[in-house]
């Protein structure tokens, strides 16, 4: 069968040289001599990098009949070892870049197989060929080997035949996809079935043009896209979401922009958006026919924007064992959110369980050496089952998720990770890379942040915003059943196929907790970094190295920045304000940061009386008015409603108090008011973030109800200061020790900062405990419940023979021991 024909058009463009059909026949043919195959079942192993070398190889074997194996370029000695054994392939194509993984393969697998490296290889030019056309084999034949990475085991061989591509080829062409006349962008990588077919078998079999990227940064995407005027790009989620990130980003900025797109949105008229957004359009060349999303489930509103824009973005499905396509939208009908009708001459439905089944002759073979493995995913009628659950509405299928990755709960519940990763990401941009994971029976979040957005926005400390600002008005909507009740920072990017494909059966390994293990380096032998470095062993019981981050590595929370803010202020006579922190994360980066300002180093014992002893231009309120009405209009509400139980008044000491209670509703702070008489109300405080205090009349109640306003998300130095000048005017503080109410019923863990001024101040602390107003009022409530509520008060806790790590522990238990009796 005449695969490629000869003509003068180009067939590939790479790094600005054309290739022609002609020349492109000319060089196949030269590598196919380079070829001995005697039979249908011998293999050659590709191991290149994207370049034209990969067509000529695979080409090139197809002329001599036999089988290609395209591998990842990125694949290690034992990786590609795998593969040689399995496989038993006559020669191994590779490159300069890869020689040596190829070498110490061979070695490993212990085969005597020859290797081509194509950088030696120069077709002369006086070379012609015998002929002006390309075979490749025809009907049953396999011409593909191609290894799929499955969650256990080794990675199966998927066996596809000329058959099931041409299949494929054909019933594309008939939805008019593919048109001699375009431009393809290919920068996938070649060894997986999405780019091997569509930017290079199926385009070169059509007649289309293809330029091959062999630098994939922004700018040399952006500068192939409009130098070659590209009119089909395929891509996958991850790279379309870079390109809308940026698009919506410039969009939003302004205002006439911004008001156009909701304008366009609304007509659902593509060709109005390619006219109003020309400026976007000629940004990807100015004639862009198709973009093509596939190998894995693209977010419904980025192929809208995109659609808005003048693009029109078609999503498909398919697998390696379906070559791959399987679903389509077409080109007059996208319906974001679904991957497409069926391809001409493909049955799909749905099974009893919801698994999507398949049945044509684009299905696979089966897996090489493997007919047990075979038999599991094709039935006896011939249906391939994916793996993958959905439903089909219209004709258009939808995907649900992958089975085997759908999370079910010890309740029974299943859940689709992907929805609960797409509905946070769309929040905020702190966020790089998330997926949510289930362990020791309930939903976690593995984070790898956006350091650099972290760094823009000053925040020190990053698990603490992700966790308020991002994941917690997440769960204030969510169901129970779907709440995220832990997360995980990482520091490096979470597991993916070379497509960017999540490879969620390795997040387990990224939840054990590890043994902590100090490798060997070289360390700076500046003062700086030697002083800053005993101070951090002392505080934190570690011996850091000079790229561990602050927070992720050595565990410094709030109060230990605030601790290392003042040493850096004492020894080296320097200020440094807490959210200009973020600019410093590791021992190494402050170091450098003190060493390059040449400040002097006088080294001082940390003292939070030093720390505290501060007097800050913050308002004290004179006047407890709101405080005292608020009492009077809602204790006959908790009377008559609440059925509040008041115990252990006795215990409330007239003497300036930190009283701290466990915080379970937004009623805490009036329940406690009610409990309190006029004497003590009068002259007790409570702390309060200013961003929720905005406009006058707020901020006028604040100032007269004992609510002292503070920055409390970005200056915890200044909230200390604030609250230890409160307690020494003889006042008493209230404190929520666990920073934030309890979202699930259940109490938090204390944190120090009450107990630093307890012991510091030497003020005694004043326990409360609360129980039922969670029931009443949980967060996300707008009214409360009526219902029994206790309030308690704990004999005082005085600091005197106490440690700071005592007073926190005696209090939380004292806390904690009465609820858990409830």
């Amino acid at each position: 069968m005449k695969f490629i024909i000869s003509r003068n058009k180009p067939a590939l463009i790479y790094k600005g040289t054309e290739i022609s059909y002609k020349e492109l026949v000319r060089r196949i043919l030269y590598y196919s001599d380079l070829l001995t195959l005697e039979n249908p079942e011998d293999k050659v192993l590709v191991f290149l990098e994207n370049r034209p070398e990969i067509a000529y190889a695979v080409f090139s074997i197809w002329e001599k009949k036999g089988i290609s194996i395209n591998v990842d370029a990125g694949s290690s000695a034992s990786e590609i070892a795998y593969f040689l054994t399995d496989s038993e392939p006559k020669y191994l194509y590779t490159s300069n870049k890869n020689l040596e993984v190829a070498v110490e393969a061979l070695k490993i697998s212990g085969l005597n197989i020859p290797i081509i490296n194509l950088d030696e290889v120069k077709v002369p030019e006086k070379y012609t060929g015998k002929k002006d056309y390309i075979e490749a084999p025809i009907g049953d034949q396999t011409v593909l080997l191609l290894y799929t990475s499955g969650t256990t085991g080794n990675p199966k061989g998927v066996m596809l035949t000329m058959e099931n591509l041409l299949s494929n080829i054909d019933n594309i062409a008939k939805v008019g996809l593919y048109r001699e006349i375009d431009r393809v962008l290919a920068l996938l990588p070649m060894h997986h079935i999405l780019p091997l077919m569509g930017n290079l078998i199926l385009p070169i079999k059509v007649g289309c043009t293809v330029v091959i990227l062999d630098d994939l940064s922004s700018a040399a995407i952006k500068d192939a896209l409009q130098t070659y005027k590209i009119t089909l790009f395929v891509g996958v989620p991850r790279l379309w979401e870079m390109f809308h990130k940026g698009i919506m980003e410039k969009i939003n900025a302004g205002f006439i922009p911004r008001i156009l797109f909701k304008i366009v949105a609304k007509t659902n008229n593509i060709e109005l958006g390619r006219k109003v957004f020309k400026k976007v359009q000629d940004g990807f060349g100015g004639e862009m026919h198709i973009m093509v999303s596939g190998g894995a489930k693209i977010e419904p509103q980025i192929v809208k924007d995109f659609n808005t824009l003048g693009f029109r973005m078609l999503e498909g499905y398919g697998l390696t064992e379906t070559s791959p396509i399987l679903t389509f939208n077409r080109y007059d009908d996208i319906r974001p959110g679904s991957c497409g009708g069926a391809l001409p001459g493909i049955e799909l439905k749905i099974a009893h369980d919801g698994e999507i089944i398949a049945r044509g002759k684009n299905v696979m073979k089966g897996y090489y050496k493997k007919p047990e493995a075979t038999a599991e995913v094709i039935d006896k009628d011939g249906w391939f089952h994916t793996g993958d659950l959905g439903e089909i509405k219209d004709g258009y299928l939808y995907i649900i998720g992958r089975k085997k990755e759908m999370i079910v709960l010890p309740n029974g519940k299943n859940i689709n990770p992907q929805d609960i990763e797409n509905n946070i990401m769309k929040r905020t941009n702190l966020i790089s890379e998330l997926a949510v994971t289930e362990h020791k029976s309930h939903l976690v979040a593995i984070v790898y942040p956006n350091f650099a957005a972290i760094e823009q926005g000053g925040i020190k400390n990053i698990s603490e915003a992700i966790k308020w600002n991002i994941i917690d008005p997440y769960n204030i909507e969510a169901p129970n059943y779907r709440k995220i009740l832990d997360i995980k920072i990482v520091q490096e990017e979470l597991p993916k196929t070379r497509l960017g494909k999540l490879r969620r059966f390795k997040l387990k390994d990224l939840l054990e907790e590890k043994k902590r293990v100090v490798e060997k380096v070289t360390e700076p032998t500046i003062k700086e970094y030697l002083v800053l470095k005993k101070f951090i062993e002392k505080l934190k019981g570690v011996s850091p190295t000079p790229k561990d981050h602050f927070e992720l590595d050595l565990g410094m929370d709030s109060l230990d920045f605030v601790e290392l803010l003042s040493f850096v202020g004492n020894t080296f006579n320097i200020t440094i304000m807490e959210e200009e922190l973020s600019h410093y994360p590791t021992l190494y980066d402050l170091s450098k940061f003190l060493h390059d300002k040449g400040v002097e180093i006088t080294e001082k014992e940390n003292d939070w009386s030093k720390i505290l002893d501060k007097d800050i231009d913050v308002f004290i309120p004179k006047s407890s008015a709101t405080l005292k009405f608020s009492k009077c209009v809602l204790t006959p509400f908790f009377k008559g409603y609440m059925k509040i139980n008041k115990n252990g008044l006795e215990n409330i000491t007239n003497q300036p108090s930190i009283f701290i209670g466990n915080h379970q509703s937004f009623l805490d702070s009036f329940i406690l008011n009610t409990a309190l008489n006029k004497k003590v109300l009068e002259n007790t405080y409570y702390l309060a973030v200013n961003k929720h205090f905005n406009g006058s009349f707020k901020k006028w109640v604040a100032n007269h109800g004992n609510v002292i306003l503070l920055d409390l998300d970005n200056n915890l130095s200044e909230t200390l200061q604030a609250a230890a000048m409160v307690l020494r005017q003889g006042k008493n503080l209230v404190i929520f020790p666990e920073g934030a109410r309890s979202r699930d019923g259940e109490m938090a863990q204390f944190k120090k900062a009450f107990a630093i001024l307890s012991k510091t101040l030497n003020i005694p602390i004043q326990p409360f405990v609360i129980d039922g107003a969670y029931k009443s009022m949980p967060v996300g409530s707008k009214f409360p419940k009526s219902t029994n509520i206790d309030l308690t008060f704990l004999p005082p806790l005085y600091p005197k023979d106490l440690e700071i790590d005592e007073i926190v522990r005696k209090s939380e238990n004292s806390v904690k021991k009465l609820l858990e009796k409830s």
